[in-house]
């Protein structure tokens, strides 16, 4: 008879699902900011993993105005990718971002 398989471990975290469908955004360099629109066409967007909004001050209610762009060194440009704070955080390692904030500004 075979054995059951029995699987105590919790359901893994949507959010890191969410950004595992992208395989690009794996080792990826961010730059924390102020959100800035990637295109005049567009009115706000949102973390590549928890979906949070993000926009300029006061222009969406709820929406965050700061967290971690992708750079110009993406394959789409800066500023096309963002990542709200605490999911980058708490994704930093496992998706091996790095975080250039402190060499943009030099």
């Amino acid at each position: 008879m075979p054995k059951q398989q029995t699987d105590a471990s919790p359901a893994k975290d949507w959010r890191l699902e969410q950004l595992e469908a992208y395989p690009h955004l794996r080792g990826v360099a961010f730059v924390r900011k102020p959100y800035r629109a990637y295109s005049p066409r567009w009115d706000h967007d949102h973390c590549a993993a928890c979906w949070a909004k993000l926009a300029t001050w006061d222009f969406i209610p709820d929406a965050l105005h700061e967290g971690y762009a992708t750079t110009r060194d993406y394959v789409k440009g800066a500023d096309y990718i963002w990542v709200c704070v605490p999911c980058f955080d708490e994704f930093r390692e496992i998706m091996s971002w790095e975080d250039v904030t402190l060499r943009s500004v030099k």
